[in-house]
């Protein structure tokens, strides 16, 4: 029973981590920055049985309030994963050489999602850019709603598969009582 109850918190908690992990990389962030360069790289894809494909990929550099220098990618999702619909990259590339010329080097709030990793080559994808004060503090409403309605989502989930589970256990007790039932009227119409 020990292993059993090991087994089940381990993938328990492997589930969680998941989803954990999944809502971290989809959900969208929000740095304030100054915007210090775009770039457009050509990327080559490699697919087996398809060939290569190739691809322009825009790039914002960028500069966060502590000094620290990141890179984000400015590609569209489109219709596909996450669902934000970006069609507007050329827009965004756009919208950040107007603020790189700016004399006043204005601080931006940027929207992305995604994670930075170095070995793959892999950059977060900008959504949007918005001027605000460098003292700017986002509160992030939608991320805030989306997770409560998860958790009350979630709760209800559970709560239901538990009054389930009850109702099935309840279902085995009358049957085990009617067949003793049954068994003492057997007994006694015999005897």
């Amino acid at each position: 029973m020990r292993v059993l109850r090991t087994l089940k918190y381990t993938f328990l908690a492997l589930v969680v981590t998941a989803v954990a992990l999944f809502l971290h990389y989809n959900l969208p962030r929000t740095d304030v920055v100054q915007i210090t360069g775009t770039d457009v790289k050509r990327i080559d894809r490699g697919d087996s049985g398809q060939g290569i494909r190739t691809r322009d990929v825009r790039f914002i550099s960028i500069v966060t309030r502590n000094g620290k220098v990141k890179i984000l990618r400015n590609e569209d999702t489109g219709w596909g994963w996450p669902p934000y619909f970006k069609f507007d990259s050329a827009d965004l590339t756009g919208e950040a050489q107007t603020l790189i010329e700016n004399p006043e080097k204005p601080w931006v709030r940027v929207r992305y999602y995604g994670w930075r990793i170095k070995v793959f080559s892999i950059f977060p994808n900008a959504i949007s850019l918005k001027i605000v004060d460098k003292d700017y503090t986002h509160i992030p409403w939608f991320n805030i709603i989306f997770l409560t309605l998860l958790a009350v989502g979630l709760f209800y989930v559970i709560r239901r598969i538990r009054r389930l589970l009850e109702r099935l256990r309840e279902n085995k007790r009358y049957q085990s009582i009617s067949r003793s039932i049954r068994n003492i009227f057997q007994r006694s119409a015999k005897g």
